[in-house]
């Protein structure tokens, strides 16, 4: 009989199969596996002799880098669940998710905009003083009922309450062998890290532990460093927001990238504009991917011979996608759908109010919340969210279609689109937008610019300059509730 692996021993198993190579590459030094896994058993010695046990809920907190995948796989090893926390959470998002998960403890290493509220101890790890803090939370209270639980993640909350995510050992380790097989990763690969670890350590870092790749931290995201980072240690991929492949796009530098064959979007929309700018500029497409915290990686654009940088591809290895309408009926082919999806690794529960997944599956498929469509060579182009479509007379306006139209105008860095309610259209479209730097904002311009692309009833009636538009932790753009 096989013994079922847990996910800290995914570093285990590499650390076994490729002691010497290099697991991640920071500041100019490389940590090896055998390395990488030592520190981790260390780290999880001190936090089970500090209390830290099986049922109890650890947040991380820390900044990109190998301390963090250490500080990740060792509380799992003490039989914890995991939740990463960003070192940008203020004080009252802090205390939220402390009273939302029920988290007994989190280890952080000072990077963080505020301390852990509770009585702390301090841990020596990675060269520093790290600092292990009791939340209050009774430590024989289990974080998750009747559920081996090995990780916790918090949807972005785009347009609505986040939620907390749980997935036990078993559900990792589905979604990881998935995932590696949809990104065909081999130990060969090198990996240009760019995007924060707190959001991204399930499916792609453990992904890359999994197959004995290697992860280069770049911490400066200015283009030159990433074109440097990514020549000097021989980089293979990069796994980046639209965010970065816009400011690769604009470089004037001239220097290519001499060693990466996949350059992959993913957290939002890729513009297209980006897509191609950045196809010109470096005689590379870029790949779209579609992750979503409740499945992992299911859909992905992957080979660069037959990429489209409007769509997110085809389904990974293992998943199904159906595209449905309001009745639950399967659309007409080239329709726009609700999409829903099924596959390896899905989540086990949200944390509150508990609820198991197959309570909240609808026969068997998940409903991301996400609007649709297949394109003739099957591949999947996201239309938009469900709860963010604006209705104008009965007329379905998705809010990313028209900020691509708008982002195309050459002053416009940004804009966000939403919908605002009208007694006799029922919505009208409304848009907020941020000029590029010394640039003025001629509204009849950007008018007759969308009069040119869009139907008369996407065009918006109401546009607005503003000095900046939030965004998720994760990147995406923060929108206007419905």
């Amino acid at each position: 009989m096989t013994t079922q692996l847990r996910t800290e021993q995914i570093l285990a198993v590499a650390a076994e199969q490729w002691p010497h190579h290099p697991a991640i590459i920071e500041a100019g030094q490389s940590i090896s596996y055998q390395q990488l896994h030592e520190r981790m058993l260390q780290l999880a010695r001190r936090l089970r002799n500090a209390g830290l046990g099986s049922g109890m809920g650890l947040g991380v907190m820390a900044g990109n880098g190998s301390p963090f995948v250490a500080a990740m796989l060792a509380g799992m090893g003490c039989g914890a669940a995991v939740l990463p926390l960003a070192p940008q959470l203020q004080r009252a998002e802090l205390d939220s998710l402390i009273a939302d998960t029920g988290l007994h403890a989190i280890l952080d290493d000072g990077s963080g905009s505020v301390s852990s509220p509770g009585h702390a101890i301090t841990l020596d790890f990675a060269a520093q003083q790290w600092r292990l803090t009791w939340t209050g939370t009774p430590r024989d209270k289990p974080i998750a009922p009747n559920i081996e639980a090995a990780f916790i993640r918090y949807t972005s909350g785009t347009t609505g309450a986040s939620k907390g995510v749980l997935l036990s050992h078993q559900r990792v380790l589905e979604r990881v062998k998935a995932a590696r097989q949809a990104l065909r990763l081999t130990p060969d690969d090198t990996i240009l890290w760019v995007l924060p670890m707190a959001f991204h350590f399930l499916v792609t870092i453990l992904a890359y532990l999994h197959c004995g790749a290697s992860i280069v931290v770049c911490r400066n995201l200015l283009a030159q460093s990433l074109l440097e980072h990514a020549n000097r240690y021989r980089a293979s991929m990069l796994y980046a927001a639209p965010m970065h492949y816009r400011l690769l796009a604009a470089d004037r530098s001239g220097q290519l990238f001499t060693s990466l064959r996949r350059a992959i979007s993913t957290t939002s929309a890729l513009p297209l504009s980006i897509a191609r700018n950045f196809q010109q500029r470096y005689r590379l497409p870029v790949l779209q991917a579609y992750g979503i915290i409740e499945a992992g990686l299911p859909l992905l654009d992957g080979d660069p011979a037959s990429a489209d940088p409007e769509t997110v591809g085809r389904p990974a290895p293992g998943f199904e996608i159906s595209l449905l309408d309001d009745n639950g009926r399967q659309v007409e082919q080239q329709q726009i759908g609700r999409l829903a999806l099924r596959g390896p690794g899905m989540f086990d529960a949200y944390l509150k109010p508990w609820r198991r997944s197959e309570q909240i599956m609808v026969d068997g498929w998940f409903m991301t919340g996400d609007l649709a469509r297949q394109t003739a060579s099957g591949k999947i182009v996201i239309c938009g969210r469900e709860k963010a479509m604006i209705n104008v007379s009965g007329n379905k306006v998705f809010p990313e279609e028209i900020e691509a139209v708008l982002d195309r105008c050459p002053e416009i860095r940004e804009s966000r689109v939403f919908g605002r309610e009208h007694p006799l259209l029922g919505e009208i479209v409304c848009a907020e937008v941020v000029t590029e730097p010394g640039m003025t904002l001629n509204v009849e311009a950007v008018l007759g610019h969308c009069r040119q692309r869009l139907s008369p009833y996407k065009i918006p009636q109401l546009l607005q300059l503003v000095s900046s538009i939030d965004h998720t932790p994760n990147g995406k753009i923060q929108r206007h509730e419905a």
